[in-house]
């Protein structure tokens, strides 16, 4: 959105020229620190084992008989690339690169490589052969794996959508805690024993019918066999407690309440082991599935926070307050809803933490009064003294707009006597909230517009990116107005 009062300075093009005549860098250098490849250039070859090419910025090549031994892609943008088969891949490091419509030409040997963390949209590696190659935490959307040979590798917490994973021998590998949305599975083996623990892999938006489930090292059934024979597996894993896998084949069965149970078993033997991560995978599973309630997450999110506060003087605190922290960002990452984020300033001290926790437990009350299961809260506590509480609300942005009033009236009672909301304030917040309502208005009027003498086929793509519009311009408003008020909370 603009803001006439956000000033940075501009240059006119002559003061742009000199600078970049003087410094003559040659190509965009902004998050490129390579100087190999010159701008323009459409291929490349050569020997590159051993070189740092850390955060490079290519696009619209080729790499011909190039050698990427021992080489380091780290940080890296890729767009619009082609890798011949003639290229040697060993070694080679791009954690936390972005690859968009990357394509490693059929036949490619990919060997020791690593990907843990990057985002990666439209690649290629069909007819391919992959050996120890880390796909871990990854985001992989619409890429293809067609006829790919993938061996000892690991897709271990990478989410992977809309993809294309055909004709795939996935037995030798770790997919464990994996997403799998909306992919084509056709002809592909997957590990007995890893099957249950992907997540999504028993949704009806995955193509699996002819995917094949392999026992032992040549044995293999088909996935109807599998699931007919699911007690087996049923059996096997509660000889383990091991309660994620049995979370998932529950919910294969249709027993849904059994399912939930195992999450929340689950969930209890992680904390004993403060092992947050598992019950990020048991949030995720849960959510995928649509197991577990706003409440549940509420639960499970407090549960946490009162285990890392018992660690609060032990040497894993810091450790387990940064998990907690990546657990509530997971569990809030919902693109079809909004965000509310307010910021509460408290003189509550370290060792009052029931204050903060009475505090939290009445804003939770005042949600559920009005919107009961609508909206996700989670607090984010500073474990600083004083307290700094963070409420983040989830939810539709009608929902949030509801609440909002009734949330600020509650904080504003406990607000420092000697803070005062202006009267300036005040009709800013007013004038503000009645210029989005008239931008609003326009908006139905150009929605309108947009769907006169449009096909009912094209209906679905047009309400889908206006109600993107709305959503993002709605919780930006009310979000803006709790900026303006970030309170002090005072008992």
């Amino acid at each position: 959105m603009k803001n006439k009062s956000r000033y940075i300075p501009r240059f006119d093009k002559s003061e742009i020229d000199k600078v970049h005549k003087k410094l003559n860098p040659q190509i965009n250098r902004a998050c490129n620190n390579n100087l190999l490849f010159s701008s323009g250039t459409q291929s490349y070859s050569g020997n590159y084992y051993g070189h740092s090419l850390k955060r490079s910025n290519l696009r619209n090549c080729t790499f011909d008989n190039a050698n990427f031994d021992h080489t380091s892609f780290c940080g890296s943008i890729l767009s619009n690339i082609l890798f011949k088969a003639n290229c040697k891949f060993e070694s080679v490091y791009m954690e936390q690169s972005t690859l968009v419509d990357t394509i490693f030409e059929k036949g490619i040997h990919m060997e020791n490589c690593n990907f843990s963390n990057s985002y990666i949209k439209n690649m290629s590696l069909d007819s391919s052969e992959i050996r120890g190659v880390y796909f871990d935490n990854c985001l992989l959307k619409e890429c293809s794996f067609v006829d790919c040979k993938i061996r000892a590798s690991m897709f271990d917490g990478a989410f992977l959508a809309n993809c294309s994973i055909i004709n795939c021998n996935m037995r030798n590998l770790n997919i464990e805690f994996a997403t799998i949305q909306n992919c084509d599975l056709s002809g592909t083996t997957i590990s007995y024993y890893q099957l249950p623990y992907i997540i999504g892999i028993f949704s009806n938006s995955n193509i699996k019918d002819t995917l094949c489930v392999g026992i032992h090292n040549t044995e293999t059934i088909p996935m109807d066999q599998y699931l007919k024979n699911i007690n087996d597996s049923i059996v096997y894993f509660t000889s383990l407690e091991e309660y994620f896998p049995l979370a998932n084949l529950y919910y294969a069965k249709k027993e849904n309440e059994i399912a939930y149970n195992c999450i929340f078993n689950g969930i209890d033997k992680a904390l004993l082991n403060n092992d947050i991560r598992m019950v990020e995978n048991f949030c995720v599973l849960g959510q995928t599935y649509e197991l577990l309630s706003i409440k549940d997450i509420q639960k499970i999110l407090k549960e946490v926070d009162m285990k890392i506060e018992k660690e609060r003087y032990s040497s894993i605190y810091n450790l387990l307050l940064s998990k907690s922290y990546k657990l509530k960002g997971i569990v809030n990452l919902n693109q079809s809803k909004s965000k509310l984020e307010i910021v509460i300033n408290t003189n509550i001290e370290a060792e009052q933490f029931d204050l903060v926790s009475m505090f939290c437990n009445d804003i939770d009350k005042i949600i559920s009064k009005f919107l009961p299961d609508k909206v996700t809260t989670t607090y984010q506590l500073s474990h600083n003294s004083p307290f700094e509480i963070v409420l983040t609300c989830i939810g539709v942005t009608a929902d949030l707009i509801t609440i909002a009033s009734p949330l600020y009236h509650y904080i504003s009672k406990k607000m420092k006597k000697n803070i005062v909301i202006t009267p300036e304030l005040e009709e800013y917040i007013k004038t503000s909230n009645a210029m989005y309502m008239n931008s609003l208005n326009n908006q139905f009027d150009l929605f309108e517009q947009a769907i006169k003498g449009k096909k009912k086929s094209e209906y679905n793509d047009i309400i889908k990116e206006f109600r993107g519009k709305i959503i993002t311009t709605a919780s930006e408003q009310v979000s803006k107005d709790f900026a303006l008020l970030v309170s002090q909370c005072s008992e």
